[in-house]
């Protein structure tokens, strides 16, 4: 419907302006459009100057507040006073900042453009009166040109016009065409130069007036007939380069005959000619153009020609002859008009507004000029102008017949035909010679204009508004919602869609009090627009921080788990001394007597064998007889310890001692025989064995043994008597045979002997057969065995910390050691005392666990000491992190010390992390990139607001893994986490890292059943003498020896592998909560916006999601291969892990800020967020500790809010659990190269040693590398050295995928008949689960996806996400998208999906078809697609984390990409900007 007024009236004169005259409408455009180069000292954003700066405006509202403490504040336009000499305003420039418009430079979006207007007035010192419709203070006017614009011939026909007007009568004015064009292309040139080249400055039209007479200016003085000469020469030189580029032009549309289309644009002016002096004063201010930032005299007349915004090149539509009219073209970027009512305010006199200038443009098609990067050679043409008023578009946007419910403003249309130009002269040309004449028509040549809100902040409770969204109030002081949040980005596209297709759609808020569909006008024409934003989401920081908050109190909990089980392990460990150490050696006694140890020591003075022993009585008798005097005769004996804990002995000494017979050795110990002068202590060894009581875990049977209830173990003295074992060293060789010689001294005995108060004292201990048990000598012994009389045992075992509650357990992971019972339970909880003996018979596994429970620690003490400081380093780690990030929640006053830096430069925490960040631990548990990303659809009608049609969202981010750990070596068994020069240390991410624990677990079990077995065939081996020695009243041996080989070895091997898994428990632990921290934040940002209007709750799917769960599926598109393979293992364990969460909406109740209690102060608020007011994360083990570990995720809700919008079946407490699903496919040349079994990479290695080999080592050309010296594999973002490759992951988890979406189709949307969703069974998750449960059939829905998969095999096939996320869709889930950085595959891949989803909407043309089978051309979608990758929001967010408006796609990669996926050249750069 056309607003009631007449755009199209002559515009009245401007005010008069020094050396200035108002432009006469004149039949040829291009005469009015001159140009003077902009002043060098002026602020100019067109030229190169800004792009050398380009980081300098690039600062969020925190940045703007210490720019205006130190500068002069924009003030909104006040009371402005004329003079003669021009007028003065106080609207000064900002010196460093936003700028209130920004011109037109280039076609790709930028964080300039999308961001400076609003920033502007955040900045502003009144921001509220600037701040008006919720900040969205733009308008968009989509442009329809008619069928009479469509020019038959094209370029040539403006060429042939041209020709026509330079051969117009002399005194007609004007001049030749090739001159007007060469003026204008000068002048106006709009070319995209940058296609080919990426983004650069290109001129937008002056920002200096061309309409000061010549008289006007000040001309430099001549110097002189050399200067003359120069200027003289320098004007030929340009105007032959003109020349000579007009020509090749000329060729070029001649030789491509029309077989390409040419193509038009439209584009937005503001003409400082058609407008007053004030309001000039004022745009050049807003531009920033004033000279060094002073406003003075002659400002205003340094705007000329301004392009404000501008359509993107349309291809003219083709038709053959006697075809009827089209309906023109309709161009897809709407022009966005800024606010300029602050221009409507400056006083010029006249009272006649703001002037406005749309144009419309035509270009050579030719494919000689599209391949060619000479600016010069692509020419552009202006065929026509109409005027507009700014204030005709705010009667458009306020003059329509009906409201929506919620205060939206309506869109509004008007025609506009071409006021001068080409187009206006209808009777100067035939539109199409070649057409009919019925075809001419008698409708002139006109643009169809519909203005409508540009929505960048999407009003709440509407399509495309999220509840994760911050709030959009105006901004108030320092401590508003911008200074942690930045700006949304946004674009809008418009495109025609058939009303009968449109009938097919139920409107989503037709009930909203909306106009329906069947009540449309079927004569208007209907416009879908489709509003692309990406808002970063609030609940990212306030979740990590929940999880540092839990996380690290469960690390501080593993840590006293590792201090009390090393403190454990040293009660029971023996202190063992140096024996050069003496000084040294007291204070270590010292120590250990007051650590409950008792001092010992002991000293052989040897054997004395018995009269009658057997064999060897007369022999032994008749050697130590005799020859004294070189000393007695010896043997080898050594001396091991026997703890009451464990079953293996401890070696202590060995050595030679005396063998005497009986009479010899009663002379030689009462010091009668001659020389040696009295006993002589031939062995000597000082221990500190640990005196333990029944609390502790005693052998079995031993318990009770004891009078005094002290253990302490015993002595064991062994010597061989016999040639034969080369025992005996000085014994003559008359002894026959060999005997094992035991002693045993019971060191509880002599705790309380008060003869060793005094020092040693003789002990006499049996010496007996070893095999028979029978006696046959004495050990002549020197003992003394000391404790500390103040020292008393605990009368109560000292409760221990639970280790349900420990990083291990909370982490969702089980220590693969709790089966085996190894000693000690350091990650999980200790059976009961003596649980191994109360099963009667026992299990197998009891029974292993009986074995293994008298084997005592594999774990010592240094490890578990060297654990705790490991833990105790991490957790502090995690407590800093939880305080940094609850700081930055709560902070109010003071900004941040990076806010003067670039946003990809910065590292506090913010809701927004920059990929570049990846390496920054502090900033390891919040996800970087994190965007909600939504395309609404509303359809546009003259007259009425518009309606809501539909809606899709996605969650688009960086990979959820752990960069700042890297994806090296772990650590050793006795080192510390990073320890990667270590060959053994694992390497990976989390999945190879689980897999890795797996193998170590296993290792452990062989080991320790080789342990089991070896000490069982000692015991076997003994069994006849064990018996013998019973039958003669010895009592059994409970312990090995310690020299038995085959028990060392496995012993060895047990507690290597026992403490290399305790250390990756623990890595995997920590890896494992930075990881999760990450993915849950995206997890909800993805289910709040599923729940938020439009999205699938409100279309039924509330229910299904209580009953079975939230279905989101995770598109990654990462290369399995190198850091990013890693980046797979960690993603793909930390999105499994969203299974253990279980969602609760609850209505907040206000008690986090009234009455604090212990829960309540658990609670983290979520600021600057509408709705949501806090969340709170706890683990719950009801059903079990470690992987049956539960998370409880509580999100307080506005009450209104959750009575009026949560779904009932979301209601009283019910606890919604993600299901989350994993498609990943690699898009790349990198994954390519996996799938071909070889990485280029390697093969660019290969091809140079072999160009060494052929000694063509020196070729300057090597194929690789750029003539930069970068490789082709460098990209800036993707700096991924080549590693291994592992692409049989991609088929695991994306058939593993498949089997759970599978299983979730078959729940949500049941086959089997007469079952519904609220009856079937709950879908299987788990692979264990899975192998119990019954076999499911290929739900229907999930079979292309089946097929897809199969075919994957060895190729990058994309259909595998494309029909991955079809099914999500159609099953009501919601849908993340990913790569390393989260930017530039993400980039292809969410606007890909856009694509689709609208072209489903627009072509689906039955009711009853699902939105899903919708038929579609790919053709359309990949051209939609393109489209958006270069005018919307996405290039933008790479310059958020780049610092550049680029992809990181070098050629060669792009060539290797998806054709879906595949960018557009000018969208690609080969700078590294991260690095």
């Amino acid at each position: 419907m056309a607003a009631n007024f007449d755009p199209f009236a002559s515009a009245p004169a401007p005010a008069a302006a020094p050396s200035a005259s108002p432009p006469v409408a004149a039949a040829n455009p291009f005469d009015n459009f001159g140009f003077v180069a902009p002043a060098a000292n002026a602020n100019n954003s067109g030229g190169s100057a800004n792009n050398n700066a380009v980081n300098d405006w690039q600062q969020s509202a925190g940045d703007m507040w210490n720019n205006l403490a130190a500068s002069a504040k924009v003030l909104p336009l006040a009371t402005s006073t004329s003079s003669a000499h021009g007028s003065s305003s106080s609207l000064a420039p900002p010196k460093k900042g936003a700028r209130r418009i920004i011109p037109y430079t280039s076609p790709i979006s930028t964080l300039e453009t999308n961001w400076d207007p609003w920033l502007f007035a955040a900045q502003s010192s009144s921001p509220q009166s600037l701040w008006t419709n919720g900040g969205n203070t733009c308008t968009y006017l989509v442009v329809r040109a008619n069928d009479a614009c469509c020019l038959a011939g094209g370029v040539e026909s403006v060429l042939k016009w041209g020709k026509k007007k330079s051969d117009r009568p002399a005194g007609a004015g004007g001049v030749g065409v090739e001159a007007e064009l060469g003026t204008f292309d000068r002048q106006l040139n709009l070319s995209e130069s940058q296609e080919s080249n990426g983004p650069s400055a290109i001129g937008y039209g002056s920002v200096h007036s061309s309409l000061n007479s010549d008289s006007g200016k000040q001309k430099a003085p001549s110097s002189g007939g050399v200067g003359r000469s120069m200027r003289l020469l320098k004007s030929g030189l340009k105007k032959a380069q003109q020349s000579f580029e007009q020509g090749v032009t000329t060729m070029a549309i001649k030789a491509d005959g029309g077989k390409n289309p040419d193509q038009v644009c439209a584009s937005l002016h503001y003409c400082g000619g058609w407008n007053g002096q004030a309001a000039n004063v004022t745009m050049a201010n807003a531009l920033g153009f004033g000279r060094d930032g002073v406003v003075g005299q002659g400002v205003g007349r340094d705007v000329a020609d301004v392009c404000l915004s501008r359509t993107e090149w349309v291809p003219l539509p083709s038709r053959d002859a006697g075809e009827e009219e089209s309906d023109g073209v309709l161009f897809s970027i709407p022009l966005c008009v800024p606010d300029l009512s602050f221009l409507e305010a400056a006083p010029d006199g006249s009272g006649a507004g703001v002037h406005l200038t749309v144009r419309l443009y035509i270009r050579s098609g030719a494919a000689l000029l599209k391949a060619v990067a000479n600016a010069g050679l692509k020419r552009e043409y202006c065929v026509g102008e109409s005027a507009l008023l700014y204030s005709n578009v705010v009667q458009l946007m306020s003059g329509a017949q009906q409201q929506s419910a919620n205060g939206a403003r309506s869109c509004g249309a008007v025609n506009m035909p071409f006021t001068s130009g080409m187009l206006a002269e209808t009777s100067s040309f035939s539109r199409s010679s070649s057409f009919s004449s019925a075809s001419s028509g008698d409708a002139p040549a006109a643009l169809h204009i519909t203005a409508t809100p540009r929505v960048k902040f999407g009003p709440v409770c509407t399509q495309g508004w999220s509840l994760t969204d911050p709030v959009t109030s105006a901004p108030a002081g320092p401590s508003n919602w911008l200074k942690m949040f930045n700006l949304p980005l946004d674009q809008g596209y418009a495109f025609q869609m058939l009303q009968s297709h449109l009938h097919q759609h139920q409107l989503l808020n037709a009930s909203q009090g909306q106009t329906p569909v069947q009540e449309m006008d079927q004569s208007n024409s209907v416009i879908l627009l489709a509003n692309e934003r990406a808002v970063e989401s609030a609940v990212v920081l306030p979740l990590a921080t929940a999880c540092a908050r839990m996380f690290s109190a469960a690390a501080t909990q593993s840590k006293t788990l590792a201090e009390t089980a090393a403190a454990k392990t040293r009660k029971k460990e023996t202190v063992y001394l140096h024996p050069q150490d003496e000084p040294r050696n007291n204070a270590v006694v010292e120590a250990a007597l007051l650590d409950g140890c008792a001092d010992v020591e002991l000293g052989v003075v040897a054997l004395v064998m018995l009269g009658d022993a057997p064999e060897v009585d007369v022999n032994v008798g008749f050697a130590c007889g005799a020859g004294f005097e070189n000393g007695p005769p010896s043997v080898k004996a050594s001396l091991s310890f026997q703890p009451p804990h464990s079953i293996f002995e401890e070696s202590l000494v060995a050595g030679s001692c005396p063998l005497l017979d009986e009479q010899s050795g009663a002379g030689y110990i009462n010091g009668s025989i001659q020389p040696l002068g009295g006993p002589n202590e031939v062995i000597k060894t000082r221990f500190c064995p640990r005196v333990m009581t029944g609390l502790d875990d005693l052998l079995p049977g031993l318990a009770g043994t004891k009078p005094n209830g002290r253990y302490v173990g015993n002595i064991r003295l062994e010597v061989m008597v016999g040639y034969a074992n080369s025992a005996v060293d000085t014994i003559s060789s008359g002894i026959s045979g060999s005997t094992a010689v035991e002693g045993l001294i019971e060191l509880e005995s002599y705790l309380d002997d008060a003869r060793m108060t005094g020092g040693k004292v003789p002990v006499m201990a049996p010496a007996i057969d070893a095999n028979t048990g029978a006696r046959i000598g004495t050990f002549v012994l020197c003992l003394r065995v000391q404790t500390n009389e103040k020292w008393s045992p605990a009368a109560s075992p000292v409760e221990e910390a639970s280790a349900s509650a420990g990083l291990v357990s909370v982490a969702g992971l089980d220590t693969l050691t709790e089966e085996l019972g190894i000693s000690p339970y350091l990650d999980c909880d200790a059976p009961p005392p003596n649980s191994q003996l109360v099963a009667s018979p026992p299990t197998p596994r009891g029974m292993r666990r009986r074995q293994i429970a008298t084997m005592g620690s594999f774990l010592s003490p240094r490890f578990l000491g060297n654990q705790a400081s490991i833990r105790h380093e991490d957790a502090n780690a995690l407590s800093g992190r939880f305080v940094k990030y609850l700081d930055a929640i709560s902070a109010t006053e003071d900004l941040d010390e990076d806010s003067g830096l670039p946003l990809f430069e910065r590292r506090s925490p913010k809701p927004f992390r920059p990929s570049a960040s990846r390496g920054d631990a502090l900033l390891s548990g919040i996800g970087f990139n994190v965007h909600v990303q939504s395309l609404s659809l509303n359809v546009l009608q003259d007259g009425c607001a518009p309606i809501q049609a539909a809606a899709t969202q996605s969650v688009t981010h960086g990979a959820p893994a752990d960069h700042a750990a890297g994806f090296g070596g772990g650590a050793s068994a006795e080192g510390g986490l990073g320890d990667s020069s270590k060959d053994s240390a694992p390497r990976g991410g989390l999945r190879r890292l689980e897999g890795k624990r797996l193998e170590f677990a296993k290792e452990l079990d062989e080991s320790v059943a080789g342990l089991i077995t070896a000490v069982g065939d000692h015991f076997k081996s003994r069994a006849q003498a064990a018996a013998a020695r019973q039958a003669a009243g010895v009592k059994p041996s409970r312990h090995v020896p310690p020299n038995l080989r085959a028990v060392t070895h496995y012993r060895t091997k047990a507690v290597e592998s026992a403490q290399r898994l305790h250390q990756l428990n623990w890595e995997v632990a920590v890896r494992r909560a930075n990881c999760f921290s990450q993915a849950l934040g995206i997890a909800v940002t993805s289910y709040l916006a599923s729940l938020s209007d439009g999205g699938p709750a409100w279309r039924g799917h509330a229910a299904i999601w209580a009953r079975h769960g939230y279905l989101i599926t995770w598109e990654g598109l990462l290369s399995a291969v190198g850091k990013e393979l890693g980046m797979i293992e960690d993603a793909s364990v930390a999105i499994a892990l969203l299974r253990m969460v279980g969602v609760v909406l609850v209505p907040d109740d206000g008690a986090s800020n009234s009455a604090p209690n212990d829960n309540t102060r658990q609670r983290i608020p979520v600021p600057h967020s509408p709705y949501v007011r806090w969340v709170n994360l706890v683990y719950a083990t009801s059903s079990g500790s470690h992987s049956k570990t539960q998370y409880r995720l509580e999100i307080g809700l506005d009450p209104a809010h959750y009575q009026s919008r949560v779904p009932d079946p979301l209601k009283n407490g019910a606890a919604v659990r993600f299901f989350p699903v994993l498609f990943q496919m690699g898009v790349d040349i990198r994954q390519w190269g996996a799938n071909a079994g070889r990485n280029v990479q390697s093969q660019i290695k290969d091809k140079k040693v072999g160009l060494a080999d052929t000694g063509d080592a020196n070729n300057d050309g090597e194929e690789g590398d750029d003539e930069n010296g970068g490789s082709l594999l460098d990209d800036g973002d993707e700096d991924d050295e080549v590693g291994v490759a592992d692409s049989e992951i991609l088929m695991k988890l994306n058939v593993e995928g498949a089997r759970k979406l599978n299983a979730y189709a078959h729940s949500a949307n049941p086959v089997t008949a007469g079952v519904t969703a609220a009856t079937s069974p709950p879908p299987v998750f788990g692979s264990m689960e899975q192998q119990q449960a019954q076999p499911l059939p290929i739900h229907p829905s999930v079979v292309p996806l089946s097929e897809a998969i199969k075919s994957s095999a060895g190729k990058m096939e994309h259909s595998v996400l494309d029909r991955a996320a079809t099914v999500c869709q159609r099953l009501g889930g919601g849908g993340t998208v990913f790569c390393k950085s989260g930017k530039d595959r993400t980039a292809m891949q969410v606007t890909f999906k856009q694509a689709q989803f609208l072209e489903r909407f627009a072509n689906k043309k039955e009711l009853a078809t699902a939105l899903e089978d919708a038929a579609i051309s790919y053709d359309d979608v990949f051209a939609k697609s393109t489209l958006m990758r270069k005018h919307g929001v996405r290039i933008p967010i790479c310059e958020k984390n780049a610092g550049e408006p680029k992809l990181a796609f070098n050629p060669l990669q792009r060539k290797f990409m998806p054709e879906m996926l595949r960018p557009d050249a000018s969208l690609c750069t080969w700078s590294k900007p991260e690095t």
